[in-house]
């Protein structure tokens, strides 16, 4: 038998997952200059999205996206520009 994740938990780990992926991408694209002004706006971004999608298609899993998105990005954020 195998165990089949539930969408909530897919929506999010997809949502965490490209969070993880465009980060790394910024950073390894510009190692020297990493700029968090950038990352921070794509982070709006993927939050008003999956904000919007929560809304439209009343879906829980998009909803602890942004939140999780919001929490993380803000963190990484702020530990970034604190060095």
């Amino acid at each position: 038998m195998t165990h089949k994740p539930d969408k909530t938990t897919l929506i999010v780990g997809i949502n965490l997952g490209l969070l993880v992926g465009y980060t790394l991408f910024m950073r390894l694209v510009n190692p020297d200059n990493f700029n968090f002004i950038s990352l921070f706006w794509i982070i709006i971004l993927h939050f008003a999205t999956c904000l919007v999608l929560a809304v439209v298609g009343n879906e829980k899993g998009f909803l602890l996206s942004a939140l999780a998105l919001l929490l993380i990005g803000f963190s990484t954020c702020v530990i970034g520009l604190g060095k």
